[in-house]
């Protein structure tokens, strides 16, 4: 057997070190990971000169000032956990990011029906330490049944890849896990309101409405991976 570790990451056992002048274990043990909850998530730092996160409270540290705007935006990590979406993308995760974070500049030419719910021209971004928050206003629902995008939607980027989105009674989250320089994994997490968890119809049909829109989002991904591998690319301003 190895070293061995207890579960505070403390050396407990060294092999084959006899021998070994001035070797004190207790100066082995693993490094400490700052880490802070925020509803069901874990939240990593490996940043250990900053300071510590007060009561592991994740919007003292992690969204700093946005926290008050996301609370009150709907932001309820309390909701009910619907499922999970993974979904590999042959880009780096940065481009990933950088698609989301544009401002709502691609939404009319590559989500045509998801921009028909929403009031372009009301678009908005806020800018905060780690995040970035870009609201919009959703239209008015032609039909009688229940809005998945509600009157508002609020997308929040926490540096560096993770972002929250909220829309009517959904709140979904997006990992992006970088795999290699041209490949990332994106997990989506679906959160719903406890009111609608036995209304399956509703939730199919989201989801479905959802899943367009990520195969939209891969396929612009994708393509801007693929541009700046042409040699004809150049940086931009």
């Amino acid at each position: 057997m190895g070293w061995t570790y207890g579960l505070d990451g403390t050396l407990l056992k060294a092999t084959r070190i006899s021998g070994i002048k001035n070797f004190n274990k207790n100066d082995f043990g693993l490094l400490p990971i700052k880490v802070a909850t925020w509803g069901p998530f874990v939240l990593a730092r490996f940043d250990n000169s900053s300071q510590d996160t007060v009561g592991d409270v994740v919007g003292d540290e992690w969204l700093g000032s946005a926290s008050d705007l996301l609370s009150r935006s709907g932001i309820n990590t309390s909701l009910p956990h619907i499922c999970r979406r993974e979904y590999t993308i042959e880009c780096n995760w940065k481009v990933f990011c950088d698609n989301y974070l544009d401002g709502g500049y691609h939404v009319p030419y590559a989500h045509g029906a998801l921009a028909s719910g929403l009031q372009l021209q009301s678009y908005e971004t806020l800018t905060y330490e780690r995040v970035s928050v870009q609201r919009c206003e959703s239209a008015p629902a032609e039909q009688e049944d229940i809005d998945r995008l509600g009157t508002k939607a609020t997308y929040a980027f926490v540096y560096p890849n993770f972002m929250i989105n909220r829309y009517g009674p959904w709140m979904d989250t997006n990992l992006a896990v970088p795999l290699d320089a041209t490949r990332c994994k994106v997990v989506f997490d679906y959160f719903l309101d406890e009111s609608l968890l036995d209304d399956q119809d509703f939730i199919n049909r989201s989801l479905k409405d959802s899943e367009q829109v990520q195969i939209e989002d891969i396929a612009l991904c994708e393509g801007v991976q693929r541009g700046l591998e042409s040699p004809a690319y150049g940086v931009g301003r």
